[in-house]
């Protein structure tokens, strides 16, 4: 699947500062325009930025994007706050007791991933997210594709039904993969190569693996993302690689098919992947982690 490139914008954050101060310019005074054609959201207007962030790690709010609509409430929040104030976001389509709205149900899955996941060259198939093959996407009780989750359910420390509503029946989080190649993956972190304890998934999905990732530990605020190294493995609620994750996002921007998915998953959950909307995003949050991340965010 061909990626497109993502476009980084540089602010010149100390002359705009000068013509802030000599009232030569208004701050966010400039027309809207979008970061990228394949990360902002054509259906709703309200639902893109007038810039891309100008620097991913500059707590100097004059250079970040205006947002609007759905993500109007991060205009003006650093870095540091980020994240918080996006898991509000998210997380306003919970019920009082936390569950996900009432069609948003593990067990319809099974018939909504065949929209959100549609071999966009014949909708009667699938894309499964591993194996990266085209198969019926009619359900039949799982013998062809079954329901993987990307944060590993053991990780989560659930245990999943058809009528569940928790954090295991996250559409975002659910992608459909052949039964053998689910089983195989398991509950292994991402990583470069496949060992005991990692996997590699193919290159061209890595950017989503990650992004949905970042998606889960933003809006499920006990679960995390950690480097472990040698041969151990992230303890419940945590999951691996964050500085491989950052690479990947990177090296592996969004793209139609992600997108696509992105606007289904919100019409059917009601809440949308912030990371696919608007990149940087990544970087801000999570780019001062370590040398690795730091690295990665200003390639």
């Amino acid at each position: 699947m061909h990626k497109l490139k993502a476009f980084r914008f540089i602010g010149l954050a100390i002359p705009f500062l000068a013509l802030i101060l000599t009232g030569c310019v208004t701050p966010f005074s400039s027309s809207s325009s979008t970061m990228n054609s394949s990360s902002s959201v054509t259906s709703d207007s309200n639902i893109t930025s007038s810039s891309s962030t100008a620097s991913t790690s500059s707590q100097d709010l004059s250079s970040q994007p205006v947002y609007q609509g759905y993500y109007q409430a991060i205009n003006g929040v650093s870095d540091g706050q980020l994240k918080p104030t996006l898991t509000n976001i998210l997380r306003s389509i919970l019920t009082p007791t936390g569950l996900l709205p009432s069609a948003t149900k593990y067990g319809n899955a099974r018939y909504d991933l065949p929209l959100s996941d549609a071999d966009t060259n014949n909708p009667n198939k699938i894309i499964l997210v591993y194996s990266r093959t085209s198969v019926s996407s009619t359900w039949d009780a799982g013998s062809t594709w079954n329901r993987e989750h990307v944060y590993p359910q053991s990780l989560m420390n659930v245990s999943t039904g058809n009528d569940d509503r928790h954090k295991g029946a996250d559409y975002h989080n659910i992608k459909p993969e052949n039964p053998g190649v689910n089983t195989s993956r398991g509950n292994k972190y991402f990583a470069e190569t496949t060992t005991t304890t990692s996997y590699a998934p193919p290159e061209v999905v890595r950017g989503d693996v990650a992004r949905i990732l970042f998606y889960m530990v933003t809006m499920w605020p006990e679960l995390s993302l950690v480097d472990v190294t040698g041969s151990s493995s992230p303890a419940t609620f945590q999951m691996a690689q964050l500085s491989v994750l950052v690479k990947w996002h990177v090296d592996d921007p969004v793209d139609a098919f992600e997108t696509n998915r992105n606007e289904v998953i919100y019409s059917k959950q009601g809440n949308r992947n912030p990371y696919i909307d608007h990149q940087e995003l990544v970087c801000r949050i999570w780019g001062n982690t370590n040398t690795s991340t730091q690295q990665h965010c200003a390639a």
